[in-house]
């Protein structure tokens, strides 16, 4: 009689993507209870609406943020919080998906801390480098620059064929979804996340920070 192959061992998810996931998903569910009318509320069923004013990355803001000289935390907070809020709930639960898989597998490598660093700086230049660009009256929200600053990060890690063949799929899937859409330049925000995660995830990797100390 054969005997049962033991079940691979599922280790849970690092803490800190459970607060991502969790943080993407319970902001979708609030704005999706207001707009269905879950919530009586004043102003509910506009509140994704609102979420894009007052959370996005806007081309006028950062201009006059950099002309003034004034970097009210109004201003800044945005570039820390825009990933969190969706324009719909399928582009949630995509981010919510691939969050939960590719920031397990770096937070495995380097730890929760160092995977939010990276995430909040990749997340924040790829904002930086949208509003440096984009045309006065657009805006940026949503969490893609987030799963690609993990993909990014994770190939950087991994250095595979199948780990470069995603972030190229990855690419090539974002700048065909542009085009279909009508332009934009929302894929810049994805791009520099993508590099920044990549670059950071290298240079908060354990061997790479104790070779530098060394030297």
């Amino acid at each position: 009689m054969e005997h049962a192959r033991p079940s691979p061992i599922v280790t849970p998810l690092p803490w800190a993507v459970w607060l991502l996931t969790l943080g993407v998903a319970g902001v979708e569910l609030v704005l999706w209870a207001g707009a269905h009318g879950l919530v009586n509320w004043a102003g509910s069923a506009g509140w994704r609406a609102q979420a894009l004013v007052l959370f996005g990355i806007s081309p006028e803001l950062q201009g006059w943020m950099w002309d003034s000289g004034r970097y009210p935390a109004e201003g800044l907070w945005r570039y820390l919080v825009y990933g969190f809020f969706h324009l719909g709930p399928m582009q949630a639960a995509l981010v919510v998906v691939i969050t939960a898989a590719l920031g397990k597998a770096c937070a495995e490598r380097l730890g929760s801390v160092k995977v939010l660093v990276l995430l909040v700086l990749a997340q924040a230049a790829g904002g930086v480098a949208f509003g440096l660009v984009a045309d006065p009256g657009a805006w940026l929200i949503g969490g893609y620059p987030m799963i690609f600053a993990l993909a990014g990060a994770y190939a950087a890690l991994t250095g595979t064929r199948p780990a470069l063949f995603m972030v190229a799929v990855l690419v090539v899937a974002r700048l065909a979804l542009t085009a279909m859409a009508g332009g934009g330049v929302d894929w810049l925000a994805d791009l520099t996340a993508l590099g920044m995660g990549a670059a950071l995830a290298r240079g908060l990797d354990g061997p790479v920070l104790a070779r530098l100390r060394r030297r």
